[in-house]
């Protein structure tokens, strides 16, 4: 996965990527004005297990890279901040979380998070606004020289229900299309259309109340397509440094039942609407990301296009049934080995070993 942080200057945005990946400040970062990149992996104690009853010389978690780009200001969509370099860091993300503050400070006079998450919205609707109407331009201009193809009438039909929508102040996350429009706006790599998580950064001393503002906050923008979770991003660094009891202790404490880190990948992965199913031996025990509603030879593409093309057959067991049998021997003595075909939907935490030919 490759995610993209945007949101307002000042608002924590760049702490919070090193919180998520565990990188240090840069302290001359803010003057550099270009993107910052890490990757980090999802923590996953099945994968951990699974080595352990294989015997697994290796293990491979889900990666994800995150992408920290300059704050984005009322009116950027209008200065050419969507151009150039820092449009190509995040017009391949597959989501956005954007960071919004509530924290005060000596730079500040007011906090309004959901006045600062509306505006950075509109700045991406009004980027898009833009790439889709020079589109539409181009091809009604086409249409005065020749008569439009089908391809090209198709393409205009699309193009115009995302304009309008657009003119509209609303995200392109909101226009209901179908696989084949869906392909076609994605060459366009539209902003707006991206899924959104909003991370309201607060103050330690607001965590004990963040559960309500969130709450609040996800039901009004609903209408946008936009979720919301709150942390502390300097508290959960504090965190983040500690171990063991120590660290829990300090947790518990704040009222914090599971790191920021966790929380946000986790919440990234419901967003996109995916989840992880595993494979283990004693080369390498894995964890593959995998939309929720993808078949057993989508799995077989994941971990590799020639397992595709020759899929025979899955062999699945849960992962909760393969942990308390021991592992394969006594997931076959007791028939919990599953034989399913091409079209199987692969669930969380199935544990598959594909049968190809080839």
């Amino acid at each position: 996965m490759n995610i993209g942080l945007i949101g307002p200057p000042r608002s924590g945005k760049t702490t919070v990527f090193h919180l998520l990946t565990g990188t240090e400040n840069d302290p001359n970062a803010a003057f550099k004005h270009e993107a910052l990149h890490a990757v980090t992996h999802v923590p996953d104690v099945r994968v951990d297990k699974l080595a352990e009853l294989s015997n697994s010389k290796k293990k491979d978690y889900v990666t994800v890279e995150y992408v920290d780009t300059p704050g984005i200001e009322e009116g950027s969509s209008k200065q050419n901040w969507f151009e150039g370099q820092v449009m190509s860091e995040i017009k391949n993300s597959d989501a956005l979380l954007l960071i919004v503050r509530d924290f005060a400070g000596d730079d500040v006079s007011e906090l309004h998070p959901e006045k600062d998450i509306r505006s950075v919205q509109d700045e991406l609707v009004f980027a898009d606004f833009v790439v889709i109407e020079k589109r539409l331009d181009k091809l009604h201009r086409q249409r005065k020289v020749k008569p439009a193809t089908n391809e090209e009438q198709h393409e205009i039909a699309v193009m115009e229900r995302a304009h309008a929508i657009l003119e509209e102040g609303k995200p392109l996350r909101l226009l209901e299309l179908d696989a084949i429009d869906k392909k076609l706006m994605r060459g366009f790599q539209c902003l707006s259309e991206k899924p959104i998580l909003a991370i309201v950064n607060v103050a330690d001393d607001k965590l004990a109340d963040s559960a309500a503002q969130v709450q609040a906050l996800n039901a009004s923008l609903a209408d946008q397509g936009i979720n919301t979770i709150a942390l502390s991003a300097q508290i959960e660094g504090e965190i983040a440094l500690l171990e063991g009891e120590e660290r829990e202790e300090f947790m518990k404490d704040l009222g914090i039942t599971e790191a920021a880190r966790d929380r946000v990948l986790r919440a990234s992965f419901e967003l996109l609407g995916m989840h992880s199913f595993l494979t283990t031996g004693d080369k390498e025990s894995r964890a593959w990301p995998i939309m929720r509603d993808a078949t057993a030879v989508e799995a077989a593409g994941v971990i590799h296009t020639d397992l595709a093309h020759g899929f025979i057959r899955a062999e699945v067991v849960h992962y909760d049934d393969f942990v308390r049998e021991g592992g394969y021997p006594g997931c076959r003595d007791k028939g919990l080995l599953r034989l399913e075909g091409k079209d199987y939907i692969v669930k969380d935490g199935d544990v598959i070993v594909i049968r190809h030919s080839g």
